[in-house]
């Protein structure tokens, strides 16, 4: 067949398909934009050879593996490298939409300097050799005042060695300041910590389960690695394979994972712990737990006595009195029959998965529906085991740093000695900076997060950073958190500079993603990496010395050499040499493409990285380091450290003699109002996970595509909600809280409860790109609380009041 096509031809074409597609409900905005780049001059493409190059994705924690197409030196397409174990050739649209942060109009050229004040800020261009002598300047006095540990870093999600690197420059001041962005997945790791003893690595062995039970979790909506969810979802489904496991989604709203659910179970909100544990009742009573895993893996499952001879409450005991189906289908507004049913299945199609904890990649959730959900994993023996909970294993050079002269004597800035969350908290820096306890913060550091924006107290943190004398920013980008910076040194996009990432959130194995730079850089912006380099060099001493490297290059070939001499995995090869690499180490041999790390250089850069394929299961002292050595249902880490800290415990309105405290349970539900009668819960979308992604067109083009909603907040409201406030589809509301109110428009849908109301996060910027400026941000309405046994500040469902604007 012959088809021509003249410039007039194309567009009758172009118009046909377009009343078709707006007869299907697409928007007209999105037309009108269609039929415009139509009617345009066509854009001439540079000329120049075509070819190739790999990068890897940063525009979430998933670190897809991409192929670029050029030509000349334009980056003209992203598609996915099919080498990549992550993503093997897929990608989503976050990761396509990489172009329009290389070409973006508003990107920053070169590093700013503000001469006047925070509240009324005058930028100017400066040189990066003033910028580097400044920040040294400033870095020196804090040394030469022994006040090093002033200095704090926090950084967001970007590539696991650059991290390695951030953290070693503020180990060679002699800061112990580094602070990370929360996390969806720190709830869940939180849980694992209290009861496993891990700190790091939680990871899910998705493809291999047989039934999984989600609850709240976004899965195919920006949660963890989203193309290798969306992997083993496709294989949920394979029939060539002879299997099918059924995925079960628990959220009160009917989101995009949930409808591609097998089954969508519509609880209450807030109610997640108490099904968990209805189910629990149901695997307990009818015999269908691994009793010999429960046996000989876990403690706290029958009620015990301490040293002291005092008794205290077991799991089975808490569940068998306070969970019983009855009482937890009335509180979760689920039939019994459903979690009958729901245990059944879940208890006799293993191995069997549960995960929850939180519905968002950026809020934190309860920590206690996280143990009562990993409960479920034990219960049915699902630590690691295929097709269960894991702990992924270190990278060579992962262990912790040591401090540049012995032991450290200066506390951490934000929290003392009595933490017991593993990591710096993000969330008690304002206070951290506001109360100058236990010393003041005097130099910040910020890289590849906007906590003044995605912060529960973003608010309050932007207040904060006027009380730090020095703050750097490294944005690409002018946000909430850099317009209140002294110096602004704009970092490379992705495809200008070395890429490198460590494995995805809740993926099982090491991994150690690595290229070059694609393409030229369009700006004066530079590595973030390679400018704390030239400042450890203008530095000196001993903080040279911990930071040798000229470049960020060199800083990388040599941890490849620390992955040679680990001998163990591959480069990224094809799924059948995969396949054969993993019988192989099962055998006991490893057979690698490469003789030296030279050879694991070229070779890595060639095929985008390095990775362990082969996990080793049931390693019971790596994955089980709780003081038991045991999975505990009962957290005796929690239990003491409310021992130790009973009057701070009391303080937020708990009793430190209740055993329910160490254990998973309900907690308690807010109530509603007369005057605030409606529930608010945020929720995320794809392309603006991790509340970014709203200076890009593109992503702001299809973020609502379940409502054909896009460029601005929407309020999701049911219909008889609606009806009864007296609103109407489409119009213009307020939507107001003890803390405030925004206006949004109202859209109805049928898959939101009645009483609750959704609104999307990742909008609501004030400063930066023009696409980002568009629409509210939820989380200026919601309120807050320290919630106990985290001690981080959680967003909480907040009840509103909403009307006609």
């Amino acid at each position: 067949m012959n088809l021509k096509f003249n410039r007039r031809g194309f567009l009758r074409f172009a118009g046909g398909g377009a009343l078709g597609l707006a007869t299907s409900g697409a928007s007209l905005r999105g037309l009108s934009e269609l039929n415009a780049a139509l009617a345009a001059e066509e854009i001439n493409v540079p000329r120049g050879p075509e070819t190739w190059a790999l990068s890897v994705c940063s525009l979430c924690p998933g670190a897809c593996g991409l192929r670029v197409r050029k030509i000349g030196n334009r980056a003209v397409k992203i598609i996915g490298n099919p080498l990549h174990p992550v993503n093997r050739g897929g990608l989503c649209p976050r990761g396509v939409a990489g172009l329009q942060v290389l070409y973006h109009p508003d990107r920053l050229h070169t590093p700013q300097k503000n001469i006047a004040s925070r509240a009324a800020p005058r930028w100017k261009e400066i040189s990066w050799d003033e910028a580097i002598q400044t920040v040294s300047e400033r870095l020196r006095m804090l040394g030469n005042h022994q006040r090093a540990h002033a200095a704090v870093f926090v950084g967001g999600h970007s590539g696991h060695l650059r991290q390695r690197l951030f953290r070693r420059f503020l180990d060679a001041l002699g800061s112990p300041n580094y602070l990370r962005a929360p996390d969806g997945l720190d709830s869940s790791q939180f849980a694992a910590f209290l009861q496993q003893g891990v700190p790091s690595g939680l990871a899910y062995d998705f493809e291999a389960a047989r039934y999984l039970l989600s609850f709240g979790i976004n899965l195919l909506e920006g949660w963890g690695a989203p193309v290798g969810i969306m992997r083993a979802f496709g294989h949920w489904r394979d029939a060539a394979a002879g299997r099918r496991t059924k995925f079960v989604q628990i959220e009160p709203r009917l989101s995009i994972t949930a409808a591609r659910a097998d089954e969508w179970v519509a609880c209450r909100t807030g109610t997640e712990a108490a099904l968990a544990l209805g189910i629990a009742y149901v695997l307990i009573t009818e015999g269908l737990y691994d009793a010999r895993f429960v046996s000989e893996h876990t403690f706290g499952f029958e009620d015990w006595r301490d040293a002291g001879g005092r008794s205290h409450l077991g799991f089975r005991s808490l569940v068998l009195g306070e969970y019983r189906v009855n009482q937890v289908a009335a509180l979760t507004q689920v039939p019994a029959e459903t979690i009958l049913r729901l245990g059944r299945e879940f208890g006799r199609n293993r191995p069997a998965l549960a995960i929850g904890g939180s519905a968002s990649s950026t809020l934190p959730g309860d920590p206690y529906t996280a143990m009562a959900v990993h409960s479920l994993n034990a219960l049915v023996g699902s630590v690691d085991r295929p097709g269960g909970m894991l702990v992924r294993p270190v990278l060579p050079g992962d262990q912790e740093l040591e401090p540049a002269s012995g032991k450290r004597a200066t506390p951490n800035t934000i929290v003392g000695d009595g933490r017991l969350l593993p990591w710096l908290d993000l969330t008690r820096l304002p206070d951290a900076i506001r109360d100058a306890k236990p010393y003041p913060v005097e130099v910040l550091f910020i890289h590849g997060t906007d906590p003044a924006f995605s912060l529960p107290n973003g608010e309050d943190f932007a207040q904060a950073l006027e009380r730090v004398p020095f703050v750097v920013s490294f944005s690409s980008f002018w946000d909430e958190t850099s317009a209140h910076a002294d110096l602004v040194l704009p970092d490379h996009t992705d495809l200008e500079k070395w890429q490198e990432a460590g494995p995805p959130p809740s993926f099982p194995t090491p991994v150690m993603s690595l290229s070059p730079p694609v393409v030229t850089p369009l700006h004066q912006t530079r590595d973030t990496a390679d400018v704390l380099l030239d400042i450890a060099h203008a530095l000196g001493g001993p903080v040279a010395e911990r930071l040798p490297y000229r470049t960020f290059e060199e800083f990388l070939r040599e941890h490849v050499k620390q992955v040679f001499a680990a001998q163990a995995g591959y480069t990224f090869t094809t799924s059948l040499e995969e396949t054969w690499n993993r019988l192989l180490a099962r055998s006991g041999w490893w057979a690698p493409s490469y003789a030296n790390d030279e050879q694991l250089w070229e070779q890595m850069k060639e095929q985008g990285g390095w990775w362990e394929p082969t996990y080793y299961y049931e390693e019971w002292d790596r994955v089980l380091r709780t003081p038991s050595r045991r999975f505990e249902f009962f957290s005796q880490s929690l239990a003491r450290w409310v021992v130790q800290h009973r009057e701070e415990t009391k303080a937020m309105g708990l009793d430190p003699d209740d055993d329910r405290l160490c254990l998973p349970h309900q907690p308690p539900l807010p109530e509603a109002s007369q005057e605030f009668p409606l529930l608010l819960i945020p929720v995320e979308v794809l392309p603006l996970a991790g509340s970014s992604g709203g200076h890009l067109p593109y992503m702001q083009q299809i973020a609502g595509s379940h409502l054909f909603e896009h460029w601005q907040s929407w309020l999701e409201m049911n219909p008889r909600t609606a009806a009864a406030l007296g609103l109407t589809d489409r119009e213009q509301v307020w939507i107001e809280s003890r803390r405030g109110r925004i206006q949004a428009r109202l859209r109805f849908y049928e898959g939101v409860r009645p009483g609750v109301v959704h609104l999307p996060l990742g909008y609501g910027q004030r400063q930066g790109s023009i696409w980002a400026r568009r629409g509210v941000n939820p989380l200026s309405l919601l309120e807050s609380k320290w919630g106990p046994p985290m001690g981080s500040l959680q967003a909480m469902p907040t009840y509103v009041r909403v009307y006609r604007s």
